[in-house]
């Protein structure tokens, strides 16, 4: 099973044509899959756009709405859309998170999670391999991504990484218990756009095995003003990055969670039946 997880907010205008497209790239495949969408608080038509995606399909779409009252920003969304999947998924099921803005396109899931079947542990869509382009970006944006690129590169290498801001991504389900093993409600607390990155930052610590696949990110497809308020961002970021360090050398040092996972792998063996 492939679990798909869109955290939303207010995509009434694009969450519709973004579910037809995961339909259509899956249809034929063989491959069982259900889409999870995150609604974070949305004022709008966000939910009842995406049940009528699952009336245009025919059925064909299953899909579950899991819901916060309140907006409680990305990270969140990414973090209840995770563990909810890890609920009810098996080791040898794949957890796949995007955009659902329209920018990331379904077509590529089969390739994502064909690496994951070669044996690494997640899989990440790049705008920095081979055959990647972005279309619709302003100069600005790019910038500030190449420039966190070489930053995160830098201070986090993570084998395998050059995009550490991109949300499209598959998951082995082991990496990601392992992860709420070493971590709990910690996985992924950063509110805004850096919770992508935090997600990765937390992932890196645990011998992840990475590959990445270059892809096309057309902005021209997304409908309505990116969400992204760049200042705000950067301070974020910057801030993430300073308690990371901080934390990579107290509570979450290697060997800490080498003895968090060690225990709680324990435990959960000792309770096994």
């Amino acid at each position: 099973m492939i679990f798909v997880i869109f955290p939303a907010y207010n995509e009434e205008k694009v969450i519709r044509p973004t579910l037809a497209a995961l339909v259509e790239a899956m249809r034929g495949r063989g491959l069982a899959y259900r889409a999870v969408l995150v609604d974070d608080g949305s004022t709008d038509r966000t939910i009842a756009e995406a049940e009528a995606a699952v009336g245009d399909s025919g059925g064909a779409l299953p899909l579950t709405v899991l819901r916060h009252e309140q907006n409680r920003g990305l990270g969140a969304g990414l973090r209840t859309g995770i563990y909810w999947c890890l609920d009810h998924a098996g080791d040898a099921d794949v957890i796949v998170t995007l955009d659902a803005d329209n920018t990331h396109p379904p077509a590529l899931i089969p390739a994502l999670t064909g690496k994951l079947e070669e044996g690494y542990d997640l899989a990440i869509a790049s705008r920095y391999r081979a055959g990647a382009e972005v279309h619709g970006v302003p100069g600005y944006r790019r910038a500030l991504s190449d420039v966190g690129r070489l930053v995160f590169q830098a201070l986090y290498p993570i084998p395998g990484v050059r995009d550490y801001t991109c949300c499209f991504r598959a998951f082995r389900v082991p990496l990601l218990r392992r992860a709420r093993l070493a971590y709990g409600e910690a996985l992924c607390t950063a509110r805004g756009f850096e919770a992508v990155m935090d997600l990765l930052l937390r992932l890196g610590p645990l011998g992840v095995k990475t590959a990445e696949i270059g892809f096309v990110l057309d902005y021209g497809e997304r409908v309505g003003q990116s969400k992204m308020k760049v200042l705000r961002t950067i301070r974020s970021t910057l801030g993430l990055l300073a308690r990371r360090r901080f934390e990579s050398l107290t509570r979450y040092s290697a060997g800490r969670l080498r003895r968090r996972l060690a225990e709680a792998e324990g435990a959960s063996a000792g309770a096994a039946p």
